[in-house]
């Protein structure tokens, strides 16, 4: 038999194998703290040879002060600010039906903590809560599905969804200009094994010459209900046609439409389909419910298997009780007659807004929910356009690259139903004076 020890005794030559070998003296010289932010500065300098990041930093250098993305909010009072020192209308904010301000959904949210308190304790893998039952099935019943299973976030049950629905042997078609979480989570696909396509452009033809190009076991069909920059909507109505002819399913992340579109506001997947029986659709909680969290919709069995195969579910945190109790609030609201009058008071923003911005021969996109883009185009013409609007007492967001294309910058106007049309009209009246100021125009 060989042995590893031939010229020593085993024993000496193990000792002197496991014996740590001797300390460079000029790292033992240095103390650890001084090594550590050696380490600190190498991997700053490392990460800001990145292009995007060292372009995003150099425009946040150049305009600092311009471009408002560090602006903290001091104070809020309905849809005023106080922020960097002035007091605006925000028409940044994704509260989209004014549910934050409602006296109902505070109430509830605090009689929630008092009877829950701040947090479950443990992730839902472990025990589930009968608060969250309540939320999953008043949710499955306003939405006119069997059930639905309720995320941290959006973000968290993106990636924690597509990963589970698509695996090695499967075809993932994931829409190009559909929102960040679902490219990340595309990505975690296809690390799993999964193939994915990118469809560009979205439409009915250009995915019927993927699948049909394609050899798959699955199929998942992944879009926005509503795109989240620009607020416009892809054609889910051809695109589901497609994919149920080809044995796939469609998955819409419906966030930015979620109780603003559709029969009794469903989302724009109900609006759009002619059944959600054949599709998956991800909502929000923390948008037009001005609450925390995120579902999907599904039937008992399909829920109880991605309880097992959606790893942000198993360890991403529960949705804490106090906000349970909202969401069933909300859900109180949208299924009554009240919940048309907002939906008409918001619609009544929107159009007003719409037709100031055409009027002022600007060119726009979005308006199907509550979110409209205005065109800028260059990156340093739209945080200037954002801040001179800020200056004349009207917050919207200056939306650039990566967002948005990199000649493609917009300002990002969030419409809510507590807006008044004195908002709108002043808004409509800072959008003119920078018209010329800054050369804007064309439909």
């Amino acid at each position: 038999m060989a042995t590893f020890f031939s010229s020593r005794d085993s024993r000496d030559t193990l000792e002197e194998a496991t014996r740590p070998s001797a300390p460079n003296p000029e790292r033992v010289s240095r103390p650890t703290e001084t090594r550590q932010k050696e380490a600190v500065e190498q991997l700053k300098a490392r990460l800001g040879e990145d292009r995007v990041t060292r372009i995003a930093l150099n425009f946040l250098d150049k305009w600092m002060g311009v471009h408002l993305k560090d602006g903290v909010i001091d104070w809020m009072h309905g849809r005023r600010i106080g922020m960097c020192g002035h007091e605006a209308v925000n028409f940044g904010s994704d509260s989209f039906l004014g549910f934050d301000q409602d006296a109902r959904v505070q109430a509830a949210i605090v009689d929630g903590m008092r009877e829950w308190g701040t947090h479950n304790g443990a992730s839902r893998a472990f025990g589930n809560i009968a608060l969250c039952e309540e939320a999953e099935r008043r949710l499955a019943s306003w939405m006119g599905v069997e059930d639905t299973l309720i995320y941290p976030s959006v973000t968290l049950a993106n990636i924690g969804l597509l990963p589970a629905l698509a695996g090695k042997g499967d075809l993932l078609v994931l829409d190009r200009k559909s929102h960040d979480s679902l490219h990340q989570s595309a990505r975690i696909a296809e690390g799993n094994g999964a193939k994915v396509v990118i469809l560009d452009p979205c439409n009915g033809v250009a995915l019927r010459q993927i699948l049909e190009a394609e050899d798959y076991e699955g199929c998942v069909v992944a879009v926005d209900g509503i795109y989240s920059m620009t607020g416009e909507m892809p054609p889910l109505g051809e695109l589901d046609e497609v994919t149920r002819a080809h044995g796939g399913i469609l998955y819409v992340d419906d966030a930015h439409g979620t109780g603003l579109v559709g029969p009794k506001g469903r989302g724009a997947a109900s609006m759009l389909l002619d059944s959600l029986d054949n599709a998956l659709v991800v909502g929000s909680l923390s948008k037009a419910f001005s609450c925390l969290g995120a579902f999907v919709t599904c039937d008992a069995k399909l829920k109880r298997i991605l309880k097992i195969r959606s790893s942000t579910f198993i360890f991403g945190g529960p949705v804490p009780p106090p906000y349970l109790a909202g969401i069933c609030k909300v859900c109180d609201i949208l299924e009554s007659p009240e919940h048309d009058e907002h939906l008409r008071r918001l619609r009544q923003m929107v159009d007003q807004l719409i037709s100031g911005i055409r009027g002022l021969g600007l060119k726009m996109y979005g308006g199907e929910a509550a979110i409209i883009a205005v065109t800028i185009g260059d990156i340093e013409q739209t945080f200037k356009a954002g801040k001179a609007l800020f200056d004349r007492g009207y917050y919207v967001q200056s939306a650039t690259y990566p967002a948005v294309p990199i000649m493609g910058g917009v300002l990002r106007i969030q419409v809510n139903a507590n807006h008044t049309p004195e908002d709108i009209a002043g808004l409509l009246k800072g959008l003119a004076e920078l018209k010329s100021k800054f050369g804007l125009g064309g439909n």
